[in-house]
């Protein structure tokens, strides 16, 4: 897992803990009697594998010096996040873990990335053999529209890919091609469609769908006010695609 995937990865679980108020304070079970305990060490070991993952996948960020000097400067500063992560842990501090996180992802963004990281992002394999290829080359396009600093068509993009990803969602659920009946459908429409299915979202999954598409939206409709991204919005708007994308075709 790469490392800003990891970070992403202890902001959904500590997500999840809050959530269902699980206490870090409370023993895990030798022996587990009910569904509740059971699902308090669940969630407390998944949260320990978490914050370990994270720590072991921080030695990549050299690899963004190594890219580029000037990152130097943002990798310094997420090395003094991650320090203080570390004790937050020991304190089982979660509330300031959280906000760390959040800070190391706003760091993130600002820093200049390898060739190959737009692409690393999503794992491939996860992604329905039937659409895979489709999959590739528009990352692919993706990566070299960020790099040459084509955001516009960099988040256009993002909102094809999502695109894809909802239409064979929705056929794998019902067995049905949305697109011969609808060929223009959007990506809202997708949703309420699902919806009608009772296909339930992670908790964010949809609200971080429509920011895409309205990002999409601005970004190819001719408005009074041309939008023009940063690199940091759209460098945002990869990451929230990519983590969509996981959290669609991940097994579960």
């Amino acid at each position: 897992m790469s490392f800003i995937k990891s970070v992403k990865n202890l902001q959904s679980i500590i997500s999840k803990i809050k959530s269902k108020k699980i206490s870090l304070d409370k023993k895990t079970s030798e022996k587990v009697y009910s569904f509740k305990e059971k699902e308090h060490d669940y969630y407390v070991n998944l949260y320990r594998k978490s914050y370990n993952a994270l720590i072991n996948s921080s030695s990549e960020l050299n690899s963004l010096i190594i890219a580029d000097k000037s990152n130097e400067q943002y990798i310094r500063i997420i090395n003094l996040l991650l320090s203080d992560i570390e004790e937050f842990y020991r304190k089982d501090d979660i509330e300031k873990i959280e906000q760390a996180l959040k800070k190391i992802i706003a760091v993130y963004l600002q820093t200049k990335l390898p060739e190959n990281e737009i692409s690393s992002q999503i794992n491939i394999k996860i992604i329905p053999e039937q659409i895979r290829a489709d999959f590739r080359a528009d990352m692919q396009e993706l990566e070299k529209c960020f790099i040459s600093g084509c955001y516009r068509s960099a988040i256009m993009l993002c909102g094809r890919l999502l695109e894809i990803a909802l239409h064979r969602k929705y056929y794998e659920i019902t067995g049905h091609d949305i697109l011969e009946k609808n060929p223009g459908i959007g990506l809202g429409k997708i949703i309420a469609k699902l919806n009608e299915k009772n296909i339930k979202f992670e908790p964010g999954l949809t609200q971080q769908i429509h920011l895409i598409n309205q990002l999409r939206i601005s970004s190819v409709h001719k408005q009074k006010d041309a939008f023009y991204p940063t690199k940091q919005q759209t460098h945002a708007m990869i990451l929230y695609t990519t983590d969509v994308l996981e959290k669609l075709f991940r097994k579960s």
